[in-house]
This record gives C-alpha cells, sequence and structure tokens, in this order.
C-alpha cells in the first residue's frame, strides 16, 4: 500500500539541527586530535628507537670483527698534534656502512681521500633512513659553501653531503669539572685534548673491554637532531648553520652541558638545550640514546648534569642507578 505524504511535510535538516551537528562534529575533533597528534609522535619516538637499535647492532657487528669499535673519526687534529697531519678524514658513519647493510656504498667509499672529496660524493649525498629520526625534516643537505658557526671544520669542505640526526659520544669537557659543575670521583682517562673519554674517540678505537663503567651504563650513540640549521632550547636561530651534520663528517658529540636557552658555555642543562654537538631532539620531554649493551633509552630534561656526564664516560668510576634517569 502507498504511503501517503501530506502537503508541507518537512525533508531534511533546519539551520539550527545542522549548526549543532557542526558543533558536535568540532568538538568530537577537538577531543580526538591531541590523541592522534600523540599516537604519531609515540610511532615517531619508536622508530627513531629502532634506528638506534640499528646503529648500536651495527657499531657490535664491527666490533665483533674488529674486536673492538671503530674510532670516531680519523683525521687532522690541531695543529698540536702534527702526527695526524696527514690522515684523511673519515666519520663514524662510513665505517658503519657495511654493517647497516649498505655493502654497495661501502665498496664505493674511497678511504684514500677525505669522505667529502668529489670521489665520494656520490655516498655521502646518500640519505639513509637509519641515520635520519622521523621527527625532524627529512633528507637534509649541508652545504660546504656555507659558513658555519665555531668550530669551523677542520678541512674545507666544498661539496654537499646527507645530514642525519644521530652522533657518536666522545666524551665530557673538563671545563665542566673545573667549573664545578660536576664533582669527580675520577671521570676516567682524558683523550688527548683533555675531553673524559667516552667510546668514540678521534684516530682511537674502543672496546668493549675499555668500558669500565659498564656497557649497561655507558652511551654509545644518541641522537643530535637538526643540522645544519642551529636550535637553541626550542627555537630555530634563522641563519646559522653548524659543521658535523652530515653522517659521513666528523659527527661527534662532546658534551659541555649548556645554559637552558642553548647558548654555551656552562650550564647545567644537559637534554634539548642546542644540537651544537650536545644530546638533542625534537620528541617531547627527551632524547633517545643507545647504550653500550645495544639497549635504547629514553633520557628525560630533568637529567641531572652529574648522572648525565657519568653515562657519558667510559671508564670514570661512577655509580648510576636505571631510576637516575
Amino acid at each position: 500500500m502507498a504511503r501517503l505524504v501530506t502537503k508541507g511535510q518537512r525533508c531534511g535538516l533546519t539551520m539550527i539541527e545542522l549548526l549543532v551537528v557542526i558543533a558536535i562534529i568540532s568538538v568530537l575533533v577537538a577531543l580526538l586530535l591531541p590523541a592522534v597528534q600523540s599516537a604519531r609522535a609515540a610511532a615517531r619516538r619508536m622508530t627513531c628507537r629502532n634506528n638506534l637499535r640499528q646503529l648500536g647492532l651495527a657499531a657490535h657487528n664491527y666490533h665483533e670483527r674488529h674486536r673492538k669499535f671503530p674510532p670516531g673519526a680519523v683525521g687532522p687534529m690541531i695543529p698540536a698534534f702534527p702526527q695526524f697531519a696527514g690522515l684523511k678524514s673519515h666519520g663514524l658513519g662510513a665505517f658503519l656502512l657495511a654493517d647497516l647493510d649498505q655493502q654497495p656504498l661501502a665498496d664505493q667509499y674511497n678511504w684514500t681521500v677525505p669522505w667529502f672529496d668529489t670521489v665520494n660524493q656520490t655516498v655521502v649525498n646518500t640519505q639513509l633512513i637509519v641515520w635520519q629520526c622521523p621527527s625532524a625534516e627529512p633528507d637534509r643537505i649541508i652545504d660546504g659553501s656555507i659558513p658555519t658557526e665555531m668550530p669551523p671544520p677542520r678541512e674545507p669542505f666544498t661539496g654537499t653531503a646527507a645530514c642525519g640526526d644521530y652522533a657518536g659520544m666522545r666524551g665530557v669537557t673538563s671545563a665542566l669539572v673545573v667549573s664545578g659543575l660536576i664533582v669527580p670521583p675520577t671521570h676516567g682517562p682524558r683523550d688527548l685534548v683533555g675531553v673524559y673519554e667516552g667510546v668514540f674517540l678521534v684516530n682511537t678505537s674502543r672496546g668493549i673491554a675499555d668500558i669500565r663503567d659498564g656497557a649497561s651504563n655507558t652511551i654509545l650513540i644518541g641522537e643530535d637532531a637538526g643540522r645544519p640549521e642551529l636550535w637553541q632550547g626550542r627555537s630555530l636561530v634563522a641563519g646559522k648553520y653548524l659543521s658535523g651534520g652530515a653522517w659521513a663528517s666528523r659527527n661527534l658529540l662532546g658534551i659541555r652541558n649548556p645554559m637552558p636557552d642553548g647558548t654555551i658555555p656552562f650550564g647545567l642543562c644537559a637534554v634539548n638545550c642546542t644540537n651544537d654537538r650536545e644530546v638533542y631532539s625534537f620528541h617531547a620531554g627527551g632524547a633517545n640514546v643507545v647504550f653500550a649493551d645495544g639497549s635504547v633509552h629514553f633520557l628525560g630534561e630533568s637529567i641531572d648534569i652529574s648522572v648525565f656526564a657519568a653515562l657519558v664516560t667510559r671508564a670514570g668510576s661512577e655509580v648510576v642507578s636505571g631510576s637516575d634517569y
């Protein structure tokens, strides 16, 4: 039986009803958006952790073959050390290529010239996802013709290179002890320029046996995201650029611990203060690091500077608990 529709029967929504529906949808979107953003941030942080885990595993695979980790970098040093003047510059990233499943690039890389030489331009301009934190701008390039903040590169760099967001841990500057910001016990051995040694040094290799503080208490590689652009605190410093951002370069962290606003030296801020050779990430609340035992940890921005220094040095005789960070 056909249904009769009386004249004047209304179909659809009134303007008021439509506005109510839009308002409800807007409220739901506003409620859901932070959760979506949080989930995306968590996913990026997890990917970053996985990258560091792979870098740590690559370093250990290298150690298996050579009975030591690769040097953090090789190449000339300051004029006070003329014995290194003839060395060609290479960074940690080149030593790890084969162990990061990049054998074709490792085969193509030429060790008889510096990492930035024309011969190596194809290799060092290759964007390697494992060196990139997804919370940072992807596929960045550093141009050697652009002047950088101090210190400048040891050698002129005229090419281009792909950047990375991770760096080997070199050590802790002795100025932090002199200034009284960290107090010994000993902080362990120092390198040629007086830095309290971490794992990755210049022109020197260390092994697991040299990590007397324990592999589970010593940082191997940490985040240093966003280079070559300079970040201080959470602000981009317009027109300022840093050296060391290329994954193939002398890409090491020499912990000086800046002020909270990112200026250096010397302060109590250990994490996310500046990306000028310090641990720095675009994650909220802290940054990822991989320890020498291969475990990945998230260091909070509030970590005490003495605890942080203890985790950086390889043989400082400090006692650190997992609850300290």
